[in-house]
């Protein structure tokens, strides 16, 4: 029991500091035979640090390893050494000195008694310092040959090379957020919730549906589709996983996570913890599936993907790639641009003998009420949107550089291999092969047409936000009889992008390039300070910045 209550408890005791020296060189761990603690209520591991200068006690969770120790080898490392007996100095893990603290604990410096919490899980907590995130993050992918090699100088922050239509909304929202995900690599805390699950799911049966024969697209076989995916996701729902956490599973459900498996990570939604355990909330559960049944209802109330004939929807789940800027030396900012579309439809325009691409974003979320004033109102569309035109954008350079591509090929000749290897090297960038053989086929072209000019044959028509649900308040989606439902109905959120097309590419493009700027030039300060967090209550820039040592990211705290 004493031991017990010692893994709750941080001793910062001031000693005489003979010199800083002495007290870098002598920090050794102290016999670990009495650092172990371990018990019904209290499943932590103490590890103990001694100085002349002061005694130091760190309390790691099951939790906190997973969450704050760098990789499973690492982890294994901490959790060894602590778990050895006799003196540490005597053991073949030899002194616990700086280097090797960092190097064993990877992501935090010290633990800050400022930013201690009053959460149980988050007062004993390994703070982490941005620095040392970079050094990690950049040493495995330099030294991979090398492992055991210690790059002391300070790392550099990265600019980003690859972009998101999300990565952008990020920074305009929050840079801090932008900074802790996108370049320390942070996942937020817990890294997924019902709500986020439910949304990948659904996206997942609206786009497994369109599989099926029209027939068969059935709102059972809907429903069906998502049961079936959420039975691929959920994982063991009792035993394995959560459930009596020790160091060795949570080091299988990093191994899975690094593998593409993200079981382990939604088994641990709808759990009721108890101490170091945890067990299952299938009432929760329950719920959940049926909220998010009752979406793909609205949906097909909506839609019915029976009435969707071929060759619509015409891509599903599409990649899309892009650059900007640089591609002549008057601009100083070059990244790439990339994301996944949700839905593609196709309509031939009968009077231009145009295909006419419709994109499609699917939005579990309810559809924004427009109850404010005009300019407000016009600010939420605009926010709506924005990654939408992006896609748009870069749909659109995707269409330019297949026309490119195309020209270029038709004027080469056989001794021009070094052409022909970099117009190789921008497939990349142009229309995917299935979605070019579909747009000929939809134009009646019976050849590949290695002359068409794609800009004068297709068009981007439209952006749609269709969403799962809406505000029952909200009378242009429901009805005064839907106001004692549970969810409002789904709704559409279109703009057109017809005839205004180019002004609107060519405003988004400003905006994108702009980002790009702004990205490039906090990251040439240099300086974790120069990424300023948001105000906004949802934010996970607040969550994200208590897990750093104080001083280490800006706060206005």
């Amino acid at each position: 029991m004493i031991l017990s209550s010692l893994c709750h408890v941080i001793l910062l005791l001031a000693l005489p500091l003979s010199s800083s020296l002495t007290a870098l060189s002598t920090l050794k761990l102290l016999p670990m035979s009495s650092m172990m603690a371990s018990s019904r209520h209290a499943r932590r591991t103490l590890v103990s640090i001694y100085s002349p200068h002061r005694i130091v006690a760190f309390s790691f969770s099951p939790r906190s390893r997973r969450n704050f120790l760098p990789d499973g080898h690492q982890r294994r490392r901490l959790y060894d050494t602590c778990s050895s007996s006799g003196h540490a100095s005597h053991s073949a893990t030899g002194p616990f000195t700086p280097t090797r603290l960092r190097d064993t604990a990877g992501l935090y410096s010290t633990l800050d008694p400022c930013a201690l919490g009053t959460n149980e899980n988050d007062a004993f907590r390994p703070l982490l310092d941005p620095y040392e995130i970079l050094r990690d993050l950049q040493q495995r992918q330099s030294d991979k040959s090398n492992p055991t090699k210690t790059n002391k100088s300070r790392p550099i922050i990265p600019l980003p090379t690859h972009l998101s239509p999300t990565s952008l909304e990020l920074f305009r929202n929050c840079a801090q957020a932008f900074f802790f995900v996108e370049i320390l690599k942070l996942s937020p805390d817990p890294p997924t919730t019902p709500a986020l699950a439910r949304g990948i799911l659904c996206h997942t049966a609206l786009e497994e549906v369109f599989d099926l024969r029209p027939t068969d697209r059935s709102l059972t076989n809907l429903e069906n589709l998502f049961r079936r995916a959420w039975k691929r996701k959920r994982g063991a729902r009792e035993g394995k996983g959560v459930h009596n956490t020790n160091i060795n599973e949570l080091d299988d459900i990093e191994d899975s996570q690094k593998n593409g498996d993200k079981g382990n990570v939604y088994d641990s939604l709808f759990r009721n913890s108890h101490g170091h355990s945890s067990t299952h909330d299938i009432e929760a559960e329950v719920e959940w599936g049926k909220h998010s049944l009752k979406l793909l209802e609205n949906y097909y109330e909506l839609e019915d993907p029976r009435s969707v004939s071929p060759p619509n929807p015409v891509m599903r789940e599409m990649w899309v790639h892009a650059r900007f800027g640089a591609e002549d030396q008057s601009d100083d900012v070059s990244f790439v641009v990339r994301g996944v579309i949700d839905r593609i439809d196709m309509f031939v325009d009968p009077k231009t003998g145009k295909a006419l691409l419709q994109i499609i974003d699917y939005k579990t979320g309810k559809k924004p009420h427009f109850k404010y004033s005009p300019p407000v109102n016009q600010r939420i569309e605009n926010e709506q949107f924005f990654k939408m035109r992006v896609y748009a954008l870069v749909l659109w350079k995707m269409i330019l550089q297949t026309e490119r591509n195309v020209y270029q090929y038709s004027n080469l000749s056989n001794e021009d291999g070094d052409d022909r290897t970099k117009i190789n090297q921008q497939f990349r960038y142009c229309l995917p092969w299935e979605l070019q053989q579909k747009v000929l086929r939809a134009l009646g072209w019976n050849d590949e047409a290695n002359h068409v000019q794609w800009s004068s044959i297709l068009e981007i028509l439209s952006l749609r936000l269709f969403f799962l649900t809406s505000h029952l308040e909200d009378e242009s989606a429901n009805d005064p009889s839907d106001m004692g439902s549970e969810l409002g109905r789904a709704a559409f959120l279109d703009i057109d992008l017809q005839p205004n097309l180019p002004d609107i590419l060519r405003e988004t493009e400003q905006e994108v390039l702009t980002i790009g700027r702004e990205i490039k030039q906090l990251v040439d300060l240099q300086d974790p300070m120069a990424f300023r967090h948001c105000d906004k209550k949802f934010c996970n820039c607040h969550e994200m910045r208590r897990r750093f040592r104080h001083g280490s990211v800006w706060s206005s705290d």
